[in-house]
């Protein structure tokens, strides 16, 4: 694709998120008021894995609700403690959306970090590279009314039209894009999902990325948690090239209903947490390693 095209493109793309969020957020609004959610407590729908001394929803403490068969090895970067095999990823202890995740493809790369990571003013953990070769986003919400349940289930595949075994995917990168397949899973086969996912945290809300070698693997359980969202989530049903603008308003409208059910379901008596504004600090300090 010439170049002129290809930030013809990216530009659109970019456009098109910005239009669902700020319909995210309206249709938030007005579910809010039809079912008596104070819109700000929105932020404290997963407070409660919100860690208040480093002000982050730190990627450490998460780790640790993640099964062990499903766990990536995750540290704290180490110039001295080379790993024995290569690629790994480095990334802030938060963040969002693959913001500052660097790949590392040996020793001397690792090494160089060193002087970045003691720049930064965000500790950088070190994540083993997942085996699997396919990519999986899973959205969902817990029903306001029964929490053991799900209300909202969505399974994203996604897509890299890059060469590389382990490329680092997001909504920001212009070979990333998404594949909703939720349909294509039986309602049995997205009940085993659920079973298996909410045992990862009681998360109220939550994103997870998954890798696995096959959608047989993926329903069977054999896959590694990549990464987990929990403060501002985007489904990414919402971006995929399937999904057609009318169903995508029609999701963006039933999803933004839950959410606020969910929210009017916070106790007056939870201790709210600051957590808009501490993150909204973490993310701007969050700095571009390049190599």
């Amino acid at each position: 694709m010439p170049l002129k095209a290809r930030y013809s493109a990216a530009w659109r793309k970019e456009i098109g998120k910005s239009t669902i969020r700020i319909s995210l957020l309206l249709r938030y609004l007005q579910a809010s008021w039809l079912f008596g959610a104070v819109p700000w407590h929105f932020f404290q729908l997963n407070s409660v894995y919100f860690n208040e001394d480093k002000g982050i929803f730190s990627k450490l403490d998460l780790n640790e609700h993640i099964p062990t068969r499903w766990r990536l090895q995750q540290v704290l970067y180490d110039p001295q403690r080379v790993p024995t095999t290569f690629p790994v990823f480095v990334k802030p202890e938060w963040g969002q959306n693959a913001m500052g995740i660097v790949r590392l493809d040996n020793r001397d790369e690792y090494e160089r970090f060193a002087d970045f990571a003691r720049q930064s003013a965000i500790p950088y953990l070190v994540q083993e590279a997942a085996m699997g070769h396919e990519e999986y986003e899973i959205y969902y919400l817990r029903s306001p009314d029964h929490p053991d349940e799900c209300a909202v289930l969505s399974v994203t595949q996604v897509i890299n039209t890059s060469c590389g075994r382990h490329p680092i995917n997001s909504i920001h990168n212009p070979a990333t894009s998404y594949l909703d397949l939720t349909m294509s899973f039986s309602e049995l086969e997205r009940t085993s999902l659920w079973h298996m996912l909410r045992s990862i945290g009681r998360f109220r809300m939550a994103r997870l990325c998954l890798k696995a070698n096959s959608r047989k693997d993926l329903l069977q359980g054999h896959f590694q948690v990549v990464e987990m969202n929990l403060f501002l989530p985007m489904p990414l049903v919402l971006l995929a090239g399937n999904v057609d603008a009318q169903r995508k308003m029609v999701l963006l409208r039933e999803l933004m209903a839950t959410v606020a059910q969910l929210v009017a379901t916070i106790p007056n008596m939870q201790r709210k947490k600051a957590i808009f504004l501490r993150k909204l600090l973490a993310h701007y300090r969050i700095r571009s390693w390049n190599h």
